[in-house]
């Protein structure tokens, strides 16, 4: 008698597998890796910025512009923007977009190869073509 009662649970657990919609599970699993997806960006200081573990990491910083200037490098991790903690691109361009664009931007940045934070100074820029 018990060794019914296993088959007929094996069989019933097989039935069950078999009976999973695979296409409504991987509808669910791409909807849900729609939210983990990295969010990329540039800026007005000239570089392209990504989440990255709640900081904001510059992934490339683009020639001629104004964080090109200012020593900025890929890699570096942008932790304030004019005194207010970013931690995600969202909040870094909140702040960005609140600063004036005729005042120098402060930032505080951590390199990771120098393990040190220090404050940097970007003056935003407009393209303006006339």
């Amino acid at each position: 008698m018990e060794l019914i009662r296993i088959f007929m649970g094996m069989l019933l657990a097989i039935c069950l597998i078999l009976s999973i919609n695979f296409n409504t599970l991987g509808k669910f699993y791409n909807d849900n890796l729609r939210f983990k997806e990295v969010v990329e960006s540039s800026s007005p200081l000239g570089v392209n910025v990504v989440d990255f573990k709640g900081k904001v990491k510059i992934v490339e910083v683009l020639d001629y512009t104004p964080a090109k200037n200012a020593g900025l490098e890929p890699g570096d991790r942008i932790l304030k923007v004019n005194g207010c903690k970013v931690c995600n691109v969202k909040a870094f361009f909140e702040n960005i977009e609140e600063s004036k664009m005729d005042e120098p931007v402060n930032l505080v940045v951590y390199r990771v190869d120098s393990r040190s934070t220090f404050p940097v100074e970007v003056m935003p820029f407009t393209a303006d073509c006339k």
